[in-house]
């Protein structure tokens, strides 16, 4: 079992990854910004432009989805279920919860 120390040093963990990862967006933003079709540039370039303008919607819905997963672990962590394995029902390791606040399984069943 998590002991109170333990989870409050996740909470910190993962309000801490929570603004990291806004803040990434927020200085991402201008990638993900259509391109006018009347600013001019070579139709290659243009290729390029939109295929990375896709590549970074991507990543900004990949933050959001960790964001997400991140706001339900501090859920858990208010319900007093966090850091329960959904799998086995066992205690998920600290260290392991250290590098991934968002984990729900433990190792043994993360496979």
């Amino acid at each position: 079992m998590l002991t109170a120390d333990e989870l409050i040093d996740l909470e910190e963990i993962i309000s801490e990854e929570i603004d990291r990862i806004r803040e990434e967006s927020e200085k991402s933003k201008t990638e993900r910004e259509a391109i006018s079709p009347d600013v001019s540039i070579g139709r290659l370039s243009r290729l390029d432009s939109m295929q990375m303008q896709e590549v970074a919607k991507e990543a900004e819905r990949r933050r959001e989805e960790r964001i997400g997963k991140l706001e339900l672990a501090l859920d858990r962590l208010d319900e007093g279920t966090y850091g329960r394995c959904e799998g086995c029902g066992e205690d998920i390791e600290f260290e392991r919860l250290k590098v991934t606040p968002e984990a729900v399984r433990c190792s043994a069943c993360a496979g």
